[in-house]
């Protein structure tokens, strides 16, 4: 039974949006610690590995993130030799190391294993239809 006082709560969807948000991070965040990484910087590496030569404005675009804070996620994984950058022309191009597109399927696999386990709490179909409605609310958003 909710408490009348939470009703604030309980109808607010950035309160909630924020909340499971915070829930689903917390738990990814502990299974890249193993790696030394974020979730941010696990999707980055993820990305970069499937996109060779991507740009950060992509990333920035495909992660909802500032072109600034993708310039210091990609940083920080050229030091540990994840990633590369090179230029070409004005453009700035991104690709993995050997050893980065080693630890994306590693990391990959983190992410199947994530995904098990949320789908195994909440249901497949739910996990199918959450992940589908905050997909459509993200683009909603952005137009």
């Amino acid at each position: 039974m909710t408490d009348q006082s939470d009703s604030i709560l309980d109808e607010n969807i950035f309160f909630l949006a924020g909340a499971l948000a915070r829930k689903l991070s917390s738990e990814a965040e502990d299974q890249f610690a193993r790696f030394g990484l974020s979730v941010s910087h696990a999707l980055i590496l993820m990305l970069v590995d499937q996109h060779p030569d991507i740009q950060p404005s992509m990333l920035a675009q495909k992660l909802y993130l500032k072109p600034s804070t993708i310039s210091r996620l990609v940083q920080k994984l050229e030091q540990r030799e994840l990633v590369q950058r090179s230029s070409e022309g004005r453009k700035s191009l991104i690709v993995c190391t050997t050893k980065g597109s080693e630890r994306a399927k590693e990391i990959g696999g983190q992410w199947e294993q994530l995904k098990e386990n949320k789908k195994e709490v909440l249901g497949e179909r739910y996990m199918e239809v959450l992940s589908e409605m905050i997909s459509n609310a993200l683009e909603k958003i952005e137009s």
